[in-house]
């Protein structure tokens, strides 16, 4: 058995190792009209990665570019396009993701929140009226679905004008769409538990009917 790793490293990966073992025996054919037959058979292989771009001109271009470049530029072969220039093909490894530096300053908003939020300072006072609407409706979503708990409208108004350094605020006439939409859920929910009258159980208190033997 033959591990991967003491394999060739795959130039493109996303062709696979057995298109990549493909070019390389056809590049060494040496019969001309042969050769170009299996390159164009192969390209054909390779168009199944994304058929629905199959037909498309710079799609087709791209394909024999990579056969070139699969074959570590030895394959000879009358391709319908100029062939690439050589260049190093370093297949890189997936880069860690960098860790934020800063903390969160409310977790229970989230992070994403919080970057939004500071893009605030980019909009005119029209927009950030607009802003404020919308991200304050969804904060009391965010604390709610955390706390599972009442939250008042006051306590998410002092949140948004402390996440945005004072940016960002609500009229004292503003109603949260939020609120409405949980107190519609509830009267749902009290009608579907407290709305149905439960029948009595004719047999309750011991007066089973006998069942007759036939």
């Amino acid at each position: 058995m033959q591990y991967n790793t003491e394999r060739p490293r795959l130039v493109i990966s996303e062709y696979g190792r057995v298109i990549q073992n493909m070019v390389r025996v056809v590049a060494k054919i040496e019969d001309d009209e042969k050769r170009n037959a299996m390159a164009r058979s192969i390209i054909e292989l390779m168009s199944q990665a994304s058929p629905q771009f199959k037909n498309i001109e710079e799609y087709r271009h791209k394909l024999w570019d990579h056969l070139i470049m699969i074959s570590d530029f030895k394959l000879v072969v009358d391709s319908p396009y100029p062939f690439p220039e050589r260049t190093d093909v370093v297949v890189s490894g997936t880069k860690p993701l960098p860790y934020p530096k800063h903390k969160i300053r409310m977790r229970h908003y989230g992070r994403n929140l919080e970057t939004l939020v500071g893009k605030a300072k980019e909009f005119d006072d029209e927009k950030k009226k607009a802003m404020a609407a919308v991200v304050a409706n969804y904060m009391k979503l965010c604390y709610v679905n955390w706390s599972h708990e009442h939250v008042s409208d006051e306590s998410i108004r002092q949140d948004i004008g402390t996440l945005s350094k004072g940016l960002l605020s609500l009229g004292d006439d503003y109603k949260f769409e939020v609120a409405a939409y949980q107190g519609k859920q509830g009267n749902q929910q009290q009608k579907s538990f407290g709305g149905k009258k439960h029948k009595k159980n004719r047999n309750f208190g011991g007066k089973f009917k006998r069942r007759r033997d036939r």
